[in-house]
């Protein structure tokens, strides 16, 4: 009779050392020394590479799929639903839309190109342009020495485009235009108006929500009988990918898209082992990939994460295959069958796992909107871009919170300026606030000063009666050396918004580590040879708390300070 309490196979060695005379460690069992055959042998069945298995391994399968097209697109939650289009990627779509305006270089730049195509024309006409149409400079910081270095070189010899485009729709035409040239104009006008609605596309409604520091947008698609909306609450800029989305299956969600069923035809391939680097051999005498050495890493008694990862790894990270199959884009797609093929000739059906485990286990999945737990076994594939080049970014916002202070604040490190380019702001100058102390007394001041790029950020309750707060974007007061008030400071970038109403920011956005947003000019190019470029807005974690040296009811010493 067998015994039943007898184990014929190990999945993992633990061997237990003692102290020796050389200290005791574990290299001495983990180092596979060769003493004889008859060693070498012993070691192999102990891992029992002897044993046989009845079971199969895959060798071929068949794989067929079904899908419908994603046709909706909504930008942020409750903005007006539109075809998606497919003429352009998506990350152009969602950002694209919240950096409209241009800079003082872009706008000459444009302006300029209209001149150039006009051609030849009298100079009263290019006066008349000019006149009518004068570059502006409200827009430039007065801190910005290379923006005004450049408004005065461009402002005599390029119109200001926008305000170009606006006039020559309204069928505006200069004076001075006789015979020819006044057909010639409006053949130049309706061209270059084509070049700059393509160059610079028309506002359309933004996917960023401001108060939140991140994009939100939705797309729809419906399968006969079955709505589905693929939201994304929260986006931080770059590229989308598959598992920026959730799916939510409740009726209307489907953004209005018209059911279809597209079916693919059967794919018949071969199965191939997954594999990783660093990945454990199966034979005992094969040698390893050294690229990652998974033994080598360190995890304690509570690092269960790490240590799960390292067990899954060593025992059971070659049990996965993988079945390549191409797959269109735009749609939303789904498997309808799967059948596998082993070594010994048998087929078998794979179902889903979510059939197959009750606790609902799954892997890649997307999340249910509403319920929070793995949807069904679907992937998006949204007309996204493949490559995206970016430069540096043009604007740097860093939110931090100052406990000491009891403040959050915004602080622009960059901006950019009316030449296009990043302007550092700690390097400006401060204004000098010359402050005439007593001689034999200490100075009262109400509160100490701050650099003008550090933006405050105040805490107001979320609603009327509500113990919950979210941040407004506040001012610092300043007033000169005979205590009048000054102008307060608005932000120079466009991340803090430049308008006199209030910005607010929720409390739970900027935690203690902070949040750095930027704006990167970014580049691709789509199928067919368009190139697309906008600037994106990125938010990733900040590097902590900061500091202001904020005080009220300061006594400063008897001496004069600027600053």
């Amino acid at each position: 009779m067998a015994d039943d309490t007898r184990f014929a196979q190990y999945q993992r060695l633990e061997p237990r050392t003692r102290p020796d005379r050389h200290g005791g460690s574990l290299e001495d069992a983990l180092a596979a020394t060769v003493a004889d055959p008859l060693f070498l042998l012993a070691r192999q069945w102990q891992l029992a590479e002897f044993q046989g298995e009845d079971g199969g391994s895959p060798i071929a399968s068949r794989l067929t799929t079904e899908a419908t097209p994603i046709s909706r697109f909504r930008p942020g939650e409750t903005g007006d639903l539109v075809d998606l289009p497919t003429d352009r990627p998506l990350e152009h779509l969602v950002e694209h839309g919240t950096d409209l305006g241009l800079t003082v270089r872009e706008t000459a730049r444009c302006g300029l190109r209209f001149l150039t195509m006009l051609g030849p024309v009298p100079d009263q006409a290019v006066d008349d342009v000019l006149a009518s149409c004068p570059l502006p400079d409200a827009g430039i910081h007065a801190r910005d020495t290379a923006g005004q270095s450049l408004h005065r070189v461009l402002a005599a010899r390029a119109p200001d485009a926008v305000a170009l485009a606006r006039r020559l729709r309204e069928g505006w035409q200069p004076s001075g235009l006789a015979g020819d040239q006044v057909g010639r104009f409006r053949d130049t006008a309706k061209r270059w108006l084509a070049w700059f609605a393509a160059e610079h596309p028309g506002a359309g409604k933004a996917c960023w929500v401001s108060e939140r520091l991140e994009h939100r947008f939705s797309l729809g698609a419906s399968f006969p009988g079955q709505e589905v909306g693929l939201t994304v609450p929260e986006f931080s800029g770059g590229r989308v990918e598959g598992y920026h989305f959730d799916i939510d299956l409740r009726p209307g969600r489907g953004l209005g898209a018209a059911p279809k069923l597209v079916e693919s035809p059967e794919t018949r391939t071969l199965a191939t082992r997954a594999g990783y680097p660093g990945m454990p051999a199966e034979r005992w005498w094969e040698f390893e990939d050294d690229t990652v050495n998974l033994p080598a890493i360190n995890a304690g008694p509570v690092d269960l994460a790490r240590l799960l990862l390292v067990s899954f790894a060593n025992v059971y990270g070659n049990d996965w295959w993988i079945i390549p199959v191409d797959l269109k884009v735009g749609l939303l797609h789904r498997i309808k069958s799967l059948t596998v093929t082993d070594t010994f000739g048998d087929e078998v059906d794979i179902e889903p796992t979510d059939l197959v485990h009750e606790d609902g286990w799954s892997v890649f999945r997307l999340t249910d909107a509403v319920t929070g737990r793995p949807g069904p076994a679907w992937l998006p594939l949204p007309p996204t871009a493949g490559h995206l080049v970016e430069g540096p970014p043009v604007e740097e916002v860093m939110f931090v919170r100052d406990e000491m202070a009891n403040l959050g604040w915004a602080i622009e490190r960059v901006v950019q300026g009316a030449t296009g380019r990043p302007r550092p702001r700690h390097t400006e100058t401060p204004e000098p606030e010359a402050v005439q102390l007593s001689a034999d007394a200490l100075t009262y001041r109400l509160e100490t000063p701050v650099p003008e790029h550090w933006i405050p950020l105040v805490a107001v309750p979320l609603r009327p009666g509500s113990d919950a707060v979210k941040f407004r974007r506040g001012r610092i007061p300043r007033f000169d050396e005979h205590g009048v008030r000054l102008e307060p400071v608005l932000p120079a970038g466009r991340i803090l918004e430049r308008t006199d109403g209030p910005v607010m920011f929720r409390d739970e956005e900027i935690s203690r580590a902070g949040v750095h947003v930027t704006r990167t000019p970014v580049l691709t190019r789509w199928h067919g040879g368009g190139v697309f470029g906008w600037t994106s807005r990125r938010a990733q974690t900040g590097q902590g708390e900061a500091a202001s040296n904020l005080q009220y009811d300061a006594a400063i010493p008897p001496r004069t300070v600027t600053g």
